[in-house]
């Protein structure tokens, strides 16, 4: 069995008998124009369409390129892909033409004879990829966060012995403003000390670190690359945690177990991370002229209502314990007025104190035409906000996210209230580390 690295979060499974591409994205940005890889090279979607299937993680565009699966002539590979309720990336790949398998949490699936994949879920939408093949076991983490002994040990118990651990290993959204260094500091230290826990506990006998060749690539957020690992640093932790770090630069194959001298790819890579100041930085693509966003804050509202049950979201904004759906006040920097924001009210200019929040018309205006828009905006970090109104503004957007998980703030939400109570957990823990970072600044 051979891995193929191409970028970021993407390899290729080879086997005699298949031929696996994961996370197809190699060119254009990601996270409304918020992310770019590091390196690429042209020969890369030629590569990955020569394959007999192709497996997405998730519906993140680093991982799901719309383009790619437009552009690729390929329509006879199959796509593996989590089971989801919202059909949503399985009903766009099959009127693409494709045909998709979808595998159910857990589930193993023979691709080829004595080869089989299983895919598991992991919080909101994330999943990740068990390979069987030729007496090899390969896992591949991606983005999922299992980063406790009790997760880990349970997947072990699950899935066994591993021979390679793919996993990602640096922080991949909004960490703090321009002024918490701190905090970002804290995450990617955060992020290796996972990397670590996942060798202990899974004890592979390799890991190829990856989903993380990406760099924040605009003008609004490219501080956030002040802290950021690089490959010398995660290499140090995989071998100090006992396990061999195979790091490979695109196209590179690797036969499973053999001998792999890491120094020319570690060379590329210190190269690719030292360059990345100079790196091209993405600007503005349009203003959004206030009446205009006004209208599309309407539309978003009426979207909103539609799904959700609007007397249950102004109940929650009268309960303390909550505060959600509460007003928040928003600069808009480069119309450089503040505006209030509520779903009970039309969006209107303000001079009413200091924002919570402050970003450009366009990412506003990207939250509300897009279902997942504020998801977009954390991982993408183009705002500042301060601990409150991060939390303000969480309390209101992140219902976008809710809804495009097929769920609605309705009374039937009691039913999947584990996932409420982890979006709560991850909101309090995240609001915990700023705070904790400030105070150590």
């Amino acid at each position: 069995m051979q891995i193929q690295f191409l970028n970021h979060a993407s390899v290729k499974l080879i086997t005699s008998q298949v031929r696996i591409t994961s996370d197809p994205w190699y060119s254009g940005a990601a996270f409304n124009n918020g992310w770019d890889l590091i390196r690429t090279d042209n020969d890369l979607p030629a590569i990955a369409s020569d394959a007999t299937h192709f497996w997405l993680s998730h519906e993140h565009p680093d991982h799901f390129s719309i383009d790619f699966f437009k552009s690729t002539r390929n329509r006879s590979a199959r796509v593996l892909f989590q089971k989801t309720a919202d059909q949503r990336v399985a009903s766009f790949l099959r009127a693409q033409g494709f045909v998709v398998d979808e595998i159910g949490d857990g589930t193993d699936k023979e691709v080829a004879a004595g080869e089989t994949v299983r895919i598991g879920r992991n919080g909101f939408y994330d999943s990740w990829c068990l390979f069987r093949a030729d007496g090899k076991t390969i896992l591949n983490l991606n983005d999922c966060e299992l980063n406790t002994e009790a997760a880990l040990d349970a997947l072990r118990a699950s899935i066994g012995t591993v021979d390679v651990l793919l996993t990602q290993f640096s922080y991949a959204a909004w960490k703090g403003g321009r002024e918490n260094r701190r905090l970002r500091q804290i995450a990617a230290r955060d992020k290796l000390d996972a990397v670590c826990l996942q060798i202990r506990r899974l004890q592979p006998k390799f890991v190829i670190p990856f989903a993380s060749f990406v760099y924040f690539s605009h003008v609004e957020n490219f501080y956030l690359n002040d802290s950021i690992n690089d490959i010398q640093g995660v290499v140090s932790a995989i071998e100090s945690c006992g396990s061999k770090a195979v790091v490979m630069k695109p196209k590179d194959c690797w036969t499973v177990g053999d001998a792999w001298d890491i120094r020319e790819a570690v060379e590329y890579w210190r190269d690719a991370y030292g360059s990345i100041a100079a790196l091209p930085q993405r600007r503005l693509v349009k203003t959004i002229a206030l009446p205009e966003l006004a209208e599309h804050c309407r539309q978003y509202q009426e979207r909103i209502f539609r799904k959700n049950a609007k007397w249950l979201m102004r109940l929650a904004s009268f309960i303390p314990a909550l505060a959600a759906f509460r007003p928040i006040l928003i600069r808009l920097t480069d119309l450089d007025i503040a505006v209030r924001f509520s779903f009970f009210a039309p969006l209107q200019q303000t001079s009413d104190g200091p924002p919570d929040v402050e970003m450009s018309s366009e990412n506003l205006d990207f939250i509300f035409m897009n279902e997942f828009g504020y998801d977009t905006l954390t991982v993408n970090g183009r705002f500042e906000a301060s601990t409150t109104g991060f939390s303000r503004m969480t309390k209101n957007f992140a219902i976008g996210s809710l809804n495009a998980l097929g769920l609605g703030m309705k009374p039937s939400l009691i039913l999947n209230a584990d996932v409420v109570l982890l979006l709560v957990s991850k909101l309090r823990s995240f609001l915990q580390k700023i705070e904790r970072s400030s105070v150590s600044r």
